[in-house]
């Protein structure tokens, strides 16, 4: 005889890691649309030698995107597009079949910008449970999950864990630091091809440059 809890999560799947990256990348592709309101920025930082100063409000906004993108679509979808389109779902963690409430649909993905300090050590917290849970879903008390069963059953991954939580988390605080020290604080504002050169993010510019010095 099945009990509450049982019958409450017996449709109730762990994704596969593969199509949680999956939704990862298709979500990137929509969240390149959020960043619409900077494009001008990075284009004149890319393809033209002039300097674009930022403040602390924008660099304040590019740093919630990822943010607000996720709150918008959690509180619309209950999942991002990447996710909705991948068949998950961000549920409850004990109630998978209610829906989330506001406070959870904020504090998951504010949660997640702590990715600017430790990079994806924050997500690969999820291999050393059996549900797939990280970080942000700790908090928020979340669970990303699918209604389809899957082939295998999800494992604990100690040693890849291990790795990627060690190696992520020192990429990301070497970058949170290079990031930071490029930030005037006493006039609040940024040069933005610094910070993209400090993200590694400066290619187009420099394999622009090069084609013209070979011209």
């Amino acid at each position: 005889m099945m009990t509450k809890a049982t019958e409450n999560t017996a449709d109730i799947y762990v994704p596969s890691t593969w199509k949680r990256l999956l939704a990862v990348t298709i979500d990137q592709v929509f969240l390149a649309i959020c960043y619409s309101p900077f494009y001008k920025a990075f284009y004149t930082v890319w393809f033209t030698d002039a300097d674009v100063q930022f403040n602390l409000f924008q660099l304040l906004m590019l740093f919630l995107t990822p943010a607000l993108y996720e709150a918008a679509s959690l509180m619309l979808i209950s999942a991002t597009p990447g996710k909705w389109i991948m068949g998950l779902k961000v549920v409850p963690a004990h109630s998978p079949h209610e829906e989330l409430d506001y406070t959870q649909c904020l504090l998951r993905p504010l949660t997640s910008r702590l990715s600017f300090f430790f990079s994806w050590a924050i997500f690969a917290l999820a291999f050393f449970r059996y549900d797939r849970t990280h970080l942000s879903d700790w908090v928020a008390e979340t669970r990303v999950v699918q209604f389809q069963p899957r082939s295998t059953r999800a494992g604990i991954r100690w040693v890849l864990g291990f790795f990627l939580v060690l190696s992520y988390s020192y990429e990301g605080l070497h970058y949170a630091a290079g990031i930071l020290n490029e930030i005037n604080w006493q006039e609040g504002k940024a040069d933005l091809r610094d910070l993209l050169v400090v993200g590694g993010m400066d290619d187009m510019q420099l394999d622009f440059d090069m084609d013209d010095e070979g011209e």
